[in-house]
């Protein structure tokens, strides 16, 4: 089992203006310069005080039982459903991440509600999601390099409540990473504080492709791997 955690430099890290756009319903070339000037605004300010950091742990020789497309990893089981479960069985290892864009965001979303500025309260909750996408976007490109240094290929990233993946199994997750949470914890319904963070796992192997997100076949419409494609910059 390998493990590594670090605070990241949020310049490493792209805030999509797009996705923040479409978040909040307005086409990206009907957006006027108030709006767009609020959000580079608020996203700078965002930047200025977030302290994301990240955690991944690699542990080795995951089992696979077929007849229940669960996984057993560490000694705790997964009920991975049969996407995801699809998508590992070929893994010899797999990665295991959580990270965070921290408390800061969070507190600034709330701070700007409680003034009565309910849009900026809005657009720093959309990039606070954005920065922890950003996070796990960043860990999964970085294990991959990585990775492939030795010869050894990466998976998608899957995140429990996705891809029917039951989002209860992220008491697992954590329970196998120990004290390796970058100050992430977990409330009884498997609710991350905080709240902008990001969860999940990666298979690692030879024979392990990375096939994209089956959103055709998926019924969770509010999925942050839905349509990642064709995310605009």
């Amino acid at each position: 089992m390998l493990i590594n955690s670090a605070t990241i430099e949020i310049s490493l890290l792209d805030v999509k203006e797009g996705n923040i756009l479409k978040s909040l319903g307005v086409p990206a070339d009907k957006a006027d310069d108030h709006l767009t000037g609020m959000i580079r605004q608020l996203t700078s300010r965002c930047k200025q005080i977030c302290m994301p950091q990240t955690a991944c742990s690699v542990f080795n020789d995951p089992q696979f039982i077929g007849n229940s497309d669960n996984m057993i990893l560490f000694g705790e089981i997964f009920s991975l459903h049969k996407m995801v479960y699809s998508a590992l069985i070929e893994s010899t290892a797999v990665a295991v991440f959580i990270c965070t864009c921290g408390r800061e965001v969070e507190a600034y979303s709330k701070l700007l509600f409680q003034q009565g500025n309910a849009l900026e309260g809005l657009i720093v909750d959309l990039i606070g999601s954005e920065i922890a996408e950003g996070l796990a976007e960043y860990t999964h490109n970085r294990i991959t390099h990585e990775m492939a240094l030795s010869g050894i290929r990466t998976t998608n990233r899957y995140s429990p409540g996705y891809c029917n993946w039951p989002v209860n199994d992220q008491k697992q997750l954590f329970r196998i990473m120990g004290e390796n949470r970058c100050g992430v914890s977990l409330s009884e319904s498997s609710l991350m504080q905080p709240i902008k963070s990001v969860s999940g796992i990666i298979g690692l192997g030879t024979g392990v492709t990375n096939r994209g997100y089956a959103c055709a076949y998926c019924d969770v419409d509010q999925c942050l791997y839905r349509d990642k494609k064709q995310l605009t910059k």
